[in-house]
């Protein structure tokens, strides 16, 4: 047999002079295997296996196996990469190992990954698998041989290190951004909102975007007599008034929200406070999310003295000449309808009551 091994080298100098070989690079406790000669492995009994010369992690000796036609009988037609101690140690040792198939840029390849945690390497070793025509469709293979990555990590035992799934990505950050381009006057707005005196700076495209009334207050705003545009030599401004019943702080909140999508902090006492007026303002310029959410704080808010209050107010309106001179108020009617909805849905049960 090692004749007709010798003659083929020889009539194919090409090939490596030895039939297949095993090399591990160390580097830290990461390891890329090369294997070579894989042609020459296809007939390779089951079982049969090269070793590399070992390396050292933790104080222990390592090897690295390849068994060219699988590890045990199920394994047969796959090649199998294992590692483990090069003796039995009475401690345990146990640890995390990863085996990834590396392509022709030095990248493991996703389809080709195998790994486990919590191995006790003083009692077992660990290995991949992969079937030669998956393997051979890879597009790893490269000069009649292919790499394989070994990554080991340990519990205990060791050497410490842990082996990373990847790279952490840390949460958005888009909405503190947003929130300094509101108020920090970044990047300048085009926008000028009067409230009560008050004047509020913003961006069109943000306005438009988050909110179908303003974005027609502001395709209107050049004709419009409740709207005045004044143009610069490098930029035009709009000028857009609030009506006088929108309180500033209240306002303030909403432009957080638009530019956000969350409230600014404030205490729970504060959000409480200010939920049924924003609540008012999110129904002015149809914003949904921020109504529920004003809905959902003015739930978690509920207590004796504002239950009893709405029973209040039911056993007042239940009386059909009060609610006839309430709806003569227009503003407060509105008001009553845009931030208790429910309210008025029970109001008007009782009315269907009565009248049955």
């Amino acid at each position: 047999m090692d004749l007709l091994w010798s003659l083929i080298d020889f009539l194919l100098p090409s090939h490596p002079p030895a039939r297949y070989a095993v090399t591990a690079t160390p580097a830290t406790v990461s390891h890329l295997v090369r294997i070579d000669g894989y042609s020459r492995t296809r007939k390779a009994p089951n079982g049969e296996f090269v070793e590399d010369s070992g390396f050292i992690v933790g104080d222990r000796r390592w090897y690295i196996q390849f068994y060219p036609n699988g590890h045990g009988p199920g394994d047969a037609g796959a090649v199998s990469i294992y590692v483990g101690m090069a003796r039995c140690d009475v401690q345990p040792v146990v640890g995390n190992v990863r085996f990834s198939l590396v392509d022709s840029d030095g990248k493991p390849v996703p389809l080709f990954i195998q790994s486990m945690s919590g191995v006790d390497f003083s009692k077992n070793d660990f290995g991949m698998k992969i079937k030669r025509p998956e393997l051979e469709a890879s597009g790893c293979l490269n000069d009649d041989g292919f790499t394989v990555l070994c990554e080991l990590a340990f519990v205990n035992g060791g050497a410490g290190a842990q082996l990373k799934d990847g790279v952490k990505v840390p949460p958005s950050n888009l909405h503190r951004h947003l929130a300094d381009l509101l108020w920090k006057k970044q990047g300048g707005g085009d926008v000028s909102i009067e409230v009560q005196g008050k004047t509020f700076t913003a961006h069109r495209w943000m306005l438009a975007a988050r909110s179908a009334v303003m974005a027609a207050e502001l395709s209107s705003s050049t004709s419009s007599s409740d709207a005045a545009a004044t143009t610069t030599a490098k930029e035009t401004t709009t000028t857009l008034r609030v009506d006088d019943d929108m309180d500033p702080e209240v306002f303030r909140a909403l432009l957080h929200f638009i530019y956000t999508d969350a409230l600014p902090d404030m205490t729970k006492d504060a959000a409480a406070a200010m939920a049924t007026r924003l609540h008012v303002a999110a129904g002015r310029y149809r914003m949904e999310r921020l109504q529920l959410i004003c809905e959902d704080t003015l739930c978690k808010n509920v207590n004796v003295v504002t239950r009893s209050m709405a029973v209040v107010c039911l056993d007042y309106l239940s009386c059909q000449k009060k609610l006839k001179q309430l709806m003569k108020l227009q503003d407060d009617f509105y008001l009553l309808t845009t931030s208790c909805p429910s309210v008025i849905k029970e109001l008007f049960g009782r009315i269907l009551e009565c009248n049955d």
